[in-house]
């Protein structure tokens, strides 16, 4: 240490509230640190090729959802869903042939309980389906199949090779 430099004893700081501004004064806001210099800054190394993201390529025909890419197609083209749209979708697509209530993609996808005050009405559930319905175009709407006076089912496509 050169000669001229003084030592003072180390003191840590007591975090104490700001006093109060009277009315009609202007405040002052704490001074935020600067941003460290660039060449202090940590960077981040390249990912090695063996650690990349396996992404699927949706196929050319059919009702497709990736969850990991939020992304949901239908003959290769992306759909523009809402996030409820989303996740009905999903529930659907990952539970083929099975008819649900109202009632029960309620508490499933929005996650409201039948006795819950806040719970939405059921109609809501059709507006969301005619939505969806209309989405997924003319070609597949018919996927989405109404069973009168129990709810919804999804019914998926059946590739003739693999039926036969």
């Amino acid at each position: 240490m050169p000669p001229q430099t003084t030592t003072l004893p180390y003191r840590p700081r007591l975090v104490t509230t700001p006093p109060r501004t009277p009315v009609g004064t202007a405040a002052t806001l704490p001074r935020q640190p600067a941003p460290a210099p660039a060449h202090t800054r940590a960077t981040t190394a390249p990912a090695r090729p063996d650690h990349r993201p396996t992404t699927q390529t949706p196929p050319r025909s059919g009702v497709w959802i990736d969850r990991t890419a939020w992304l949901a197609t239908v003959d290769g083209r992306a759909l523009q869903l809402t996030y409820l749209e989303f996740e009905v979708l999903d529930f659907f697509v990952h539970h083929p042939g099975q008819a649900h209530s109202r009632q029960a993609l309620l508490s499933s996808v929005w996650g409201h309980q039948a006795d819950d005050a806040t719970s939405p009405d059921v109609r809501t559930v059709d507006v969301l389906v005619t939505r969806l319905r209309r989405k997924l175009g003319p070609e597949h709407r018919y996927r989405i199949e109404t069973v009168r006076r129990v709810g919804y089912r999804y019914r998926p496509i059946i590739d003739p090779a693999v039926a036969s």
